[in-house]
């Protein structure tokens, strides 16, 4: 970050690099990691390195995987993708799908992080993804009934815990796919049941940004 005194020695990694909170698959993952050039471990998260991308495995919420992108060499020139799993706010995404965001909006208190309430993302524009935008909370509790209502009533798709502030971190525009794993209703959280479902669609995901990486 601008003007830190936190300044820790950086890691050299590819210019594209892929950010996933959890990897859904976990003999897919294992897979990879037999895959990868180099795995390492940083700050408890997985680092893969691969010809023309890195993977950074295994965070939770925003102050983890900001504070993890800080020891990366040159990370605002990097190419980011994101790939993580979200809540849908909205009844048409009522089983794991992949949503393309388009825009996230803060919530709570990540609203008096910035001027800025909502940040455009750059998205994959393919006409096999759903475009969808959302908003990020700080922490798991903030999803009460009335801020439900607030979500829905602003056009809200689905609620997860890291795209605004890393919108606001890299200050320039980046893709990030979600996959819905529950639904958010007034009576409370429904987990989808289909785990199986789930894993195909991240792999299907993740699979997606690769290729969209090596098409590049």
């Amino acid at each position: 970050m601008k003007n830190s005194l936190f300044n820790p020695k950086k890691i050299d990694l590819p210019p594209q690099i892929i950010l996933i909170p959890q990897f859904w698959d976990k003999e897919y993952y294992k897979k990879l990691k037999s895959q990868a050039l180099v795995d390492f471990q940083l700050i408890l998260a997985d680092i893969l390195l691969f010809p023309d991308y890195a993977l950074v495995v295994g965070f939770l919420g925003y102050p983890h995987l900001l504070t993890i992108l800080e020891f990366i060499a040159d990370i605002q020139d990097k190419e980011i993708y994101f790939l993580g799993t979200a809540g849908s706010l909205n009844e048409k995404y009522n089983q794991p799908m992949t949503l393309d965001v388009k825009e996230i909006h803060s919530s709570s208190v990540l609203d008096h992080f910035s001027h800025k309430k909502n940040i455009a993302l750059s998205g994959f524009d393919h006409p096999g993804l759903i475009p969808a935008k959302g908003v990020t909370v700080d922490i798991i509790q903030r999803e009460t009934v009335p801020w439900l209502k607030e979500q829905v009533g602003k056009g809200m798709d689905f609620v997860e815990m890291e795209l605004f502030p890393l919108g606001l971190y890299l200050e320039r525009p980046y893709r990030a796919l979600v996959v819905t794993s529950d639904i958010l209703r007034e009576e409370g959280i429904c987990v989808f049941n289909d785990k199986k479902q789930l894993q195909r669609e991240f792999v299907k995901a993740y699979e997606f940004i690769v290729r969209t990486i090596n098409e590049r």
